[in-house]
């Protein structure tokens, strides 16, 4: 499936990540951080800012544009961002599209990280990871970014400590790692996400679901069918049931949500019908 996004960059150019690690991560070069150094190897250019050292700024570039900019250079020091993305059959699911909404919020954050010179690594996985894009960085990356993710499909069983399990061997220590994901997984993902931590990463988690999840407005006879393994369970819903889901649901997402919260990993819980800069601007403590 060939997917189509469409994605307001202006308003990601105001955006920027932050790191516990210290590494900070800035969109179009607001300000300079501890990734821009004195290394010979020049990075990128950003509108000059009062307080910046004169001799960083290019005046053949003022001469041609008659505007100041600072140039910026690759410290020996940059992030590492590992985005792991949940592509089983079980994200293939809900309107607006569980998957759909992965993806996009998958290209916000690389398009944010790679404009701020970090390394942007994409890693799919159901039961096992089956595709990566090995970790790039500069802006001009993002179109390979772009193009790997719109040839995504979801499908297939999943296992999400697994999935996580087999990135190990492809992530570097002490990196950052993004993972999103429905936790629509019967062996858990405790076990992926301390396996993650004993690489000392820092780990960042979006848990994914769409209204019909959140809230289903089925009632009478139904037949639900595992769209991963295709069983299929007959239930009369009346709303004691409703209730019960619901019950069910709140305490799986909050179970996942204390599981992180006592681990220091950055929990976020995703209604599909939220927009990628509603979710993006709550993230509390990452975004500025």
């Amino acid at each position: 499936m060939a997917w189509e996004f469409t994605i307001d960059y202006q308003k990601l150019n105001t955006l920027a990540l932050i790191f516990r690690t210290g590494l900070t991560g800035t969109s179009s070069g607001k300000r300079l951080t501890n990734k821009y150094g004195t290394s010979l190897e020049f990075a990128d250019y950003r509108p000059y800012l009062p307080g910046d050292d004169i001799r960083r700024i290019d005046w053949s570039l003022y001469g041609r544009s008659k505007r100041l900019y600072t140039k910026l250079h690759r410290s020996e020091i940059d992030a590492t961002i590992n985005i792991l993305i949940d592509t089983s059959k079980s994200m293939d699911f809900g309107d607006p599209h569980k998957g759909y909404k992965a993806l996009e919020l998958s290209l916000g954050l690389s398009y944010i990280s790679l404009k701020a010179l970090d390394r942007v690594g994409i890693y799919l996985g159901r039961e096992t990871i089956y595709d990566h894009l090995k970790p790039l960085y500069g802006g001009n990356s993002y179109n390979k970014v772009l193009k790997f993710m719109e040839k995504v499909e979801f499908a297939g069983l999943g296992d999400l400590n697994s999935f996580i399990l087999s990135a190990k061997s492809l992530l570097k220590p002490k990196g950052v790692t993004i993972l999103f994901s429905d936790f629509l997984s019967p062996n858990g993902y405790e076990r992926g996400l301390n396996t993650l931590l004993s690489l000392e990463h820092e780990v960042i988690v979006f848990q994914i679901a769409s209204g019909d999840e959140i809230d289903p407005m089925l009632k009478g006879g139904v037949k639900l069918v595992d769209s991963e393994t295709g069983k299929i369970k007959e239930l009369d819903l009346d709303y004691w049931s409703l209730r019960r889901y619901k019950e069910n649901f709140q305490k799986h997402q909050r179970e996942i949500e204390d599981f992180c919260k006592k681990r220091n990993i950055s929990y976020s819980f995703v209604d599909t019908k939220e927009s990628l800069y509603q979710t993006l601007y709550s993230l509390k403590g990452k975004i500025k």
